[in-house]
């Protein structure tokens, strides 16, 4: 009777592993849920004894174990370990104690063991008392780990991701610790966007219930937010407020107004969505909004996320109404159906949104981009009337080129008939 054989493990991919992760972490919105799912997928899928993550509690100013798996009793209690920011383990991340740590950047228990009990005179060791390493490994004992890898957002250390030895008593390789450090740097950056859109959701929360007595407030916070966002992209700076601009004028030039009609104080509205309709760029890392180069697919279905996520931020707001939350949502949708998130089409497009669209575009078209330089305004308008049926609502386009023509678009009163496009007069 022949041998069975064993059925291997497919060796793990640790590429893709990595791409799943970033993928993943833009959709939460809450730190400690975002924490959770790193621990579950190292849990599930690496095979060690224990995996956990301090992090940084700024109300306590020190490092607490919030998030902790083990198996055969490694688990740590959560809360139960709390590092203070003078502890030797915190130190040598954020003094970037280089001749402690791996080329990855990593604390390695094995390598502080050795380097602490050599029977070689090191020059290291002159420089650091022997007690503070014997610290180090008394801390990451306490914490069952074989090895530390820092979390950085920019040159802060987030926190610190724990883990225990291999099941398989294998030592870590190379790559595995490179892969840990790169999903540990991006999860801060993710870390630091949840809390970011925590406090923002927070922030307009606040002001919301204000909206009635303090509306002007109200809006010139969201001019600040909407500011904020603008700042993260010198090439957009200005941004918001001409798309603001863009679509009060598109709006008041529409020929026919029973739509806006079945829509409660449709011009506030729709000058709120025009300010907040990009405040998802927020969950866009600042490596994509600034490429010069073409976007890949991966960072171009990243890019497009910040539809969903602006609207997911500004959903808990009630007071903000479902017309706007939906225009930030939809802002992306094109008239034939192409669009996105949820390629909706035609008229089942909402209003508010078909009109930011195009506000959206004339706006992209006549500004520079990392990736090209502006285009003249008169062929901007061409552009916009061109898609006129496909991209956009032609009825849209037809109220975008009347307030062109009036010159209440942009300040220049123009011959749009000269231009050779057809120019109704709604007063006639």
């Amino acid at each position: 009777m022949p041998d069975l054989e064993v059925p291997q493990k497919p060796k793990f991919d640790y590429q893709a592993a990595l791409e799943d992760a970033s993928k993943s972490m833009i959709r939460f919105r809450k730190p400690e849920h975002l924490i959770r799912r790193v621990i579950k997928m190292i849990d599930d899928e690496v095979g060690v004894s224990h995996t956990g993550i301090l992090l940084f509690k700024e109300g306590k100013g020190s490092y607490e174990l919030i998030d902790s798996k083990g198996k055969g009793g490694d688990k740590i209690p959560i809360g139960y370990i709390r590092l203070q920011q003078s502890s030797p383990l915190i130190e040598i991340f954020s003094q970037r104690e280089n001749y402690l740590l791996s080329e990855n950047g990593a604390l390695i228990y094995d390598d502080i063991y050795d380097l602490l009990h050599s029977e070689k005179e090191d020059p290291v060791l002159q420089k650091v008392q022997k007690v503070k390493l014997a610290k180090t490994l008394a801390q990451m004992d306490l914490l069952r780990a074989s090895v530390c890898i820092p979390s950085y957002f920019k040159k802060t250390l987030l926190g610190v991701l724990v883990l225990g030895d291999k099941i398989s008593r294998e030592k870590f390789q190379r790559e595995e610790i490179s892969f840990f450090v790169t999903l540990a740097n991006d999860a801060a950056m993710a870390i630091t966007n949840a809390k970011l859109i925590s406090s923002l959701q927070d922030k307009i929360k606040e002001i919301a219930h204000l909206y009635e007595k303090e509306h002007k407030l109200f809006i010139h916070v969201s001019v600040a937010l909407a500011t904020a966002i603008d700042a993260r992209d010198p090439y957009t700076h200005g941004h918001t407020e001409r798309v603001t601009s863009y679509a009060d004028a598109i709006s008041d030039a529409l020929a026919d107004a029973k739509e806006a009609e079945g829509i409660k104080n449709f011009r506030e509205s729709l000058h709120i969505a025009a300010l907040l309709h990009d405040i998802g760029k927020i969950g866009v890392s600042d490596n994509i909004l600034n490429k010069k180069g073409k976007l890949t697919p991966e960072e171009y279905e990243e890019v497009k996320e910040h539809s969903n996520i602006g609207a997911a931020i500004l959903h808990p707001i009630r007071e903000l109404g479902s017309d706007i939350i939906d225009t930030v949502r939809h802002h992306q949708e094109r008239y034939d159906g192409s669009g996105y998130p949820a390629g909706l089409k035609g008229k089942g497009i909402p209003l508010m949104a078909r009109i930011v669209a195009v506000a959206d575009t004339f706006d992209a078209l006549t500004t520079d981009r990392p990736y090209r330089e502006r285009i003249m305004e008169e062929l901007s308008v061409q552009v916009i009337a061109k898609g006129s049926g496909t991209q956009f609502d032609p009825d849209i386009v037809q109220a975008f080129l009347n307030a062109y023509r009036s010159g209440t678009l942009t300040g220049t009163r123009l011959n749009i008939r000269a231009m050779g496009f057809k120019w109704e007069d709604k007063n006639k």
